[in-house]
């Protein structure tokens, strides 16, 4: 596993040498699904003895490129977010409400650590004033800084393109006053 792990460093860090001679990526995502809804499927140990020694080695040269460190991981994250931010990892997305995430209680415990996601998408179908509901819910959050609201995933199958609209709306709207 340490080879393996230590080869797609090697190889990704290569990559990312010859992409900083054309561009600096705004942002990237590891995609590592390591937690489910009760928490993360691996120790804290295996995580440092697997992941951590990688992430090290890679994540500065991300740093110097100027790109913000995310990872992309189901479930509820609350207890890896130490871990990710001691390997350098700024984020993480989709922040899964169905998981049970309390996206306000990161953001008190770890100020800085950016998140994505936390929209209730079971709502979407149920009108404008179910939508509305959550995005003032999501509100305060989005006035703490280093948070964007959206669904985990994808929109679920039931939501008609009108309703979509509605959100796309609430979301411009939320966005604006997430910001004042």
């Amino acid at each position: 596993m340490h080879r393996i792990n230590q080869d797609l460093t090697d190889y990704n860090i290569r990559v990312l040498h010859r992409l900083s001679e054309v561009c600096a990526p705004t942002f990237m995502t590891f995609a590592e699904d390591m937690s489910y809804n009760h928490g993360p499927m691996l120790s804290q140990a295996m995580f440092d003895d697997f992941i951590a020694p990688y992430y090290r080695q890679i994540v500065p040269v991300l740093r110097e490129m100027g790109t913000t460190v995310i990872v992309d991981s189901d479930g509820d994250v609350t207890t890896m977010v130490p871990w990710l931010q001691s390997v350098g990892v700024e984020g993480v997305l989709p922040l899964e409400r169905q998981a049970g995430v309390d996206g306000m209680a990161i953001r008190q415990q770890y100020p800085r650590f950016l998140m994505i996601g936390h929209y209730d998408k079971m709502v979407m179908t149920h009108g404008e004033a179910a939508m509305r509901a959550e995005f003032e819910r999501l509100l305060p959050l989005m006035r703490t800084g280093g948070f964007i609201p959206g669904v985990d995933h994808q929109t679920p199958p039931g939501v008609s393109l009108e309703e979509y609209r509605v959100y796309l709306r609430l979301m411009r709207e939320y966005v604006v006053k997430g910001a004042e």
